[in-house]
């Protein structure tokens, strides 16, 4: 348009990218508990439950699948890009479950699950890590990355607010 110009957007903070990595795997990990709930004893109830430990876990996690992401994104193709998202997830998850149970704050215990390590992680739930993966790669990551911080509205050339 004649007279305005746009001011300049750029892509998110690592801070912003932390907050939204942390809460989509606290919103998820309830969803999954919800579900997970439902399925064993059928309540409608559907009440998922987590960790506030959750938070900080998924968002730094998050931040690291990221830059997983733009190293092998152009190297491997998706289902084995997908293999290493797991490698990392179940490195991760040992590691922070160990630290947090030294502390005895770890809010998991896989020790019933028959392919369990020291009770911190389970093959079991490889699969879902799995397709956890997927949408990471197809779609998390790169949505976050196409998403702008706008520092301020339209303006005239002259430097008036538009109206």
């Amino acid at each position: 348009m004649p007279g305005y110009q746009m001011d300049q957007s750029v892509g998110l903070s690592l801070w912003w990218r932390l907050y939204i990595y942390a809460l989509h795997g606290y919103c998820a990990e309830i969803l999954f508990t919800a579900a997970w709930e439902f399925a064993l004893t059928t309540k409608y109830t559907l009440m998922g439950t987590t960790s506030v430990w959750t938070m900080p876990i998924y968002g730094i996690s998050g931040l690291v699948v990221e830059e997983i992401y733009f190293y092998i994104k152009d190297k491997l193709p998706l289902p084995l890009r997908c293999v290493v998202y797991v490698v990392w997830t179940y490195f991760w998850e040992f590691s922070t479950g160990y630290l947090l149970r030294i502390f005895g704050a770890c809010p998991w215990d896989y020790g019933e699950h028959i392919y369990n390590f020291m009770g911190l992680v389970c093959l079991e739930y490889a699969p879902l890590w799995y397709v956890g993966s997927i949408f990471y790669d197809q779609i998390l990551v790169p949505g976050i990355q196409q998403l702008q911080w706008r520092h301020s509205p339209m303006t005239v050339a002259n430097g008036n607010k538009a109206k």
